[in-house]
């Protein structure tokens, strides 16, 4: 089962307009993989606990993203905010902690898994103690909350009445339930449809059925990374998918990535994407990072995320001036000889006069860009 992240984040405003804007953009942002938002009204502005799959770094991308979007309409209020929060993920022991003062412009992230308080031992024992055998009180629980499964007794876990109750709550509970249900075609269909990620739960057999992939495909396309290596090579299943999710197209076959007709469907809907969340290049599929109006659309939109893009690109002079006339900083990400283009070095420091640090030696010493920093 994709591990589930626990994350809690508090912003510091007094901007009441804003705080119910952020509110919306929360509930509506990457911020719900395993159940929904708590957001609660603080005297200091709002906090909000929340899930992410399998890390909570989807979320804190979505405050880089804002506090990088200079058209945000609260984008000062956001910007003179104070934010901090934290994200764990018991499975794989892995914390980060994030923090911004007000005034900052940047979200600062640290790795704290080695000092987390890890809860080991007494958690186990408390769940051991907890432990429901009794199957009415399990088919009750779950109905209510699938996850509920996972107190279930060994045997109720392979109780097929209890386990569908629990996945059609939730499609992730069945990472809970025993190998046999698994490998149960009914049950698993009825997981994917509710969330196709849990395709990763179910067996190697049903990762190769058509029926059960083209469901889960369905409804997550990026549930196509847990499928069989035939079935990514198919090109129906493959159409349902980037249909869906065309960042999907990195887990299609090589031979299908760059099929003409999969390849214009993913663009299309990968176009929009970057659009609203320029982040997004960073997933996608080599070719499509490669592609020049995707990486135009996404710098247009944050200069910075240009370091996502392919080579060829990054040595592309009208994307790489889009990019600085954005954010200065993705000099840094050109080419070579792009640094030393006094024309693109110039733009980037009528922007910011700091991105001369990433000029080229020769250019650092210019006089007439010395003489526009000075001014």
């Amino acid at each position: 089962m994709a591990n589930i992240a626990s994350g809690y984040v508090s912003i510091e405003s007094t901007d009441k307009e804003f705080l119910e804007d952020l509110k919306n953009k929360i509930n509506d942002g990457p911020f719900s993989y395993g159940g929904p938002v708590d957001i609660m009204d603080k005297d200091h502005g709002l906090d909000a606990g929340f899930t992410g799959r399998w890390s909570c770094e989807d979320a804190w991308d979505f405050f880089r993203e804002l506090i990088a979007d200079d058209n945000y309409a609260f984008h000062k209020a956001l910007i003179d905010s104070e934010i901090s929060g934290h994200g764990y993920e018991e499975g794989e022991k892995e914390a980060s902690q994030v923090s911004k003062k007000s005034g900052a412009e940047k979200l600062d992230w640290k790795n704290v898994s080695e000092e987390w308080e890890w809860e080991e031992e007494e958690e186990e024992e408390e769940e051991e103690d907890a432990v429901i055998t009794d199957k009415t009180k399990a088919l009750e629980a779950v109905k209510n909350d699938g996850y509920a499964l996972q107190y279930a007794s060994d045997e109720l876990k392979a109780d097929k009445e209890v386990v569908m109750a629990a996945v059609k709550n939730e499609g992730g509970a069945l990472g809970y339930a025993s190998d046999e249900l698994k490998a149960d075609k009914e049950v698993v269909m009825a997981a994917v449809k509710n969330n196709g990620y849990v395709l990763e739960c179910a067996s190697d057999e049903l990762k190769a059925d058509r029926e059960v992939v083209m469901a889960a495909v369905k409804n997550k396309g990026g549930a196509l990374e847990y499928a069989s290596d035939e079935l990514k090579a198919d090109k129906e299943v493959v159409m349902a998918t980037v249909k869906n999710d065309g960042e999907a197209l990195e887990h299609v076959s090589d031979e299908l990535k760059t099929d003409p007709e999969i390849l214009a469907l993913a663009k299309e809907l990968v176009m929009a994407t970057v659009k609203n969340n320029s982040y997004a290049l960073a997933n996608l599929s080599d070719e499509l990072k490669a592609d020049r109006e995707v990486v135009m659309a996404a710098v247009k939109n944050n200069g910075g995320v240009l370091q996502y893009a392919s080579d060829e690109l990054l040595a592309d002079k009208e994307v790489v001036m889009v990019a600085i006339e954005n954010n200065a900083v993705a000099l840094q990400f050109a080419s070579d000889e792009l640094k030393a283009d006094k024309e693109v070095v110039m733009a980037a420091i009528k922007n910011d006069g700091d991105a001369l640090e990433n000029a080229s030696d020769e250019l650092k010493a210019d006089p007439e860009i010395l003489a526009l920093i000075d001014d």
